[in-house]
């Protein structure tokens, strides 16, 4: 059976230029759940479905990170890496707790 996620637009879900790493995880994580939900209701098998689905999760998130240790013969400038993080992503949504402490 070939992957029916082929049939939408995939090419929707390459990460854009400046686009924060968790911004662009959440677009895959909901066009995948969206490519799966239309399989389910054509009546593929759920176990069937709920596989590619991960597997094309998996491949999608891991490919921008095996490019990047491909290239990894470039120097990281890690202090450069942590403020771009912090800026795109931690200043908007701070850092969450785990538990409740009364002080």
């Amino acid at each position: 059976m070939t992957l029916i996620a082929n049939k939408y637009k995939i090419e929707n879900m390459r990460m854009n230029k400046n686009e924060p790493y968790e911004e662009w995880t959440e677009r895959v994580r909901t066009f995948e759940l969206e490519v799966a939900k239309k399989e389910l209701a054509k009546g593929h098998p759920v176990d069937e479905v709920l596989q590619r689905m991960s597997d094309r999760i998996t491949q999608k998130l891991l490919h921008p990170v095996l490019m990047h240790i491909k290239d990894s013969n470039k120097p990281i400038d890690l202090e450069a890496s942590k403020k771009a993080y912090e800026e795109a992503y931690l200043s908007k949504n701070g850092p969450k707790s785990d538990h409740v402490s009364e002080d």
